[in-house]
Parts: structure tokens; sequence; C-alpha cells
């Protein structure tokens, strides 16, 4: 596999510690959480449907320059009291991955202790994009418009009002209804 890396909170861990990410572990989807009730005097549950839990992320980093000095600056990067750390790998640009470290730091006794384990958790399980898209100028107004997107997941739709005039807008109202 060609040499990858990951930045935390815009800096790349191998030019500001010397380590090497010689391994993640991110799961193609986070753990499916049954949503469920049980009655009592009821046989079964009601199933309310399903949601996606925290997404546990896992980063590998071979110790190449000095072990005491390297590991000592990533578990400074990696302290759990930074809170929520924007990983971006090197193979992924423009993905954002948010997560908080949790767990314990170990090692691989395989290689000597030169292979330390980083575990993470995504409590928003899925990656943000730096892709920003228009897909409608509303430019006169009073109308409805209907705008449908091509993603295939549902998300929160981020709706930017401008108001280029000098008087105050009024009576403005937005809707957003789903389809199920």
């Amino acid at each position: 596999m060609e040499d990858f890396d990951v930045s935390v909170n815009g800096e790349w861990i191998s030019e500001v510690t010397g380590a090497i990410l010689v391994r993640r572990s991110i799961p193609g989807l986070p753990e499916a959480i049954e949503n469920t009730v049980e009655i009592a005097e009821r046989d079964g549950a009601i199933d309310f449907g399903s949601t996606y839990g925290a997404r546990p992320v896992g980063l590998a980093f071979f110790i190449a320059g000095d072990y005491d000095t390297t590991v000592g600056l990533l578990m400074r990067k990696f302290n759990t009291r930074r809170g929520q750390l924007d990983l971006v790998f090197s193979d992924r640009p423009g993905k954002h991955y948010f997560g908080k470290y949790r767990g314990t730091i170990s090692w691989d006794e395989s290689t000597g202790n030169r292979v330390i384990d980083i575990p993470l958790k995504m409590y928003d399980p899925f990656p943000e994009s730096d892709e920003k898209i228009t897909e409608l100028t509303i430019t006169q107004s009073p109308q409805v418009i209907s705008i449908e997107s091509t993603g295939d997941e549902r998300a929160s739709p981020v709706i930017v009002l401008t108001n280029t005039g000098t008087t105050t807008l009024s009576n403005f109202k937005i809707s957003n209804e789903y389809e199920k």
C-alpha cells in the first residue's frame, strides 16, 4: 500500500512527530442500534427502527524516530483533553473525520514496541466533506421551489439567506418536509 498520513487539526502527524501511519481501521458503517421497547405481559418487542451508533476509529503508528520523544508528541496530539479532533487522511482529502480519543494506547509487542495503536471514536459517525454545492439560487419572490437532492443519504439542508437590500425582510417562511 502506498504511504499515507493523517492530519490532526491541520497538522500532518509524520511532519510533527516523525511517526508513520501504518494502519487505520474505520468500519464501512457504524454499528446499527435497534430502537425497541419491551412491554410487560406482551410477547416480543415494539420496533421503532434502527439508527447508527458511534463509529470506532483505530490508528496504528510506527515510531521511526527517537521512541520516547515521538510517543510523547503523539500522546500530546491525541490527548483526550483536546476534545474533538479533526482527522483528514492523505488518501481521502477533503473528508473530515471528527473523533475523540477513547480507550487506551496499546503497543504491538511483535514489533519491539515500535507500533502503537490509538483508539478514537466518532460520535457523529459520518465524515464531513469540504464540498459545497449550490443547487439553486432564488432570485425572485414570492414563489414555491422544490429541491431534489441527488445524494444517497438524507442530510440536513444548509440554507443561507442574504439580504442585499436596505429594507427588512418580513413574512418570510421556509418549510422542509420529508417524504417517507
